[in-house]
């Protein structure tokens, strides 16, 4: 087995060699595509978040909305959530409310984490920074 690894090894050196590559030269990079249905826009929006702790105590707390579209979003928040948590997001801005599920929790820092989640319905509405008004 260690023998068809290092002959594989040899061979892509053999390679790069002839094709007047040094190992030194960088390959690239490899763009991903978007695997979202909405690729998500970033943002620079307040929210709070209303919860449960696990001993049923609710909580409350402020959040910096970073990234978003209609399917769900990333906010920062100090407060602790775990995934598979319902949650309450109220847009500060025009104060629509959203039911979402945590999807991902990704630690940070010290106090903040960020936190990943998804709506039951797409709402594209939800991350909008300014009020509309309609005429009666």
């Amino acid at each position: 087995m260690m023998s068809r690894v290092y002959d594989g090894i040899k061979k892509a050196r053999e390679l790069r060699d002839q094709n007047g590559l040094n190992s030194s030269d960088h390959l690239g990079t490899m763009d991903l595509p978007e695997r979202r249905i909405n690729p998500r826009i970033d943002l620079d929006l307040d929210l709070v978040v209303y919860g449960r702790f696990p001993d049923a105590d609710a909580f409350y707390a402020q959040a910096k909305a970073i990234s978003g579209n209609a399917n769900g979003g990333v906010f920062l928040l100090s407060i602790r959530v775990v995934e598979g948590q319902d949650l309450l997001l109220i847009n500060n801005v025009t104060s629509v409310e959203q039911i979402c599920n945590v999807l991902r929790v990704k630690i940070r820092d010290f106090q903040t984490s960020e936190v990943a989640v998804g709506f039951p319905l797409p709402n594209s509405d939800f991350w909008k920074k300014s009020v509309t008004y309609r005429r009666l």
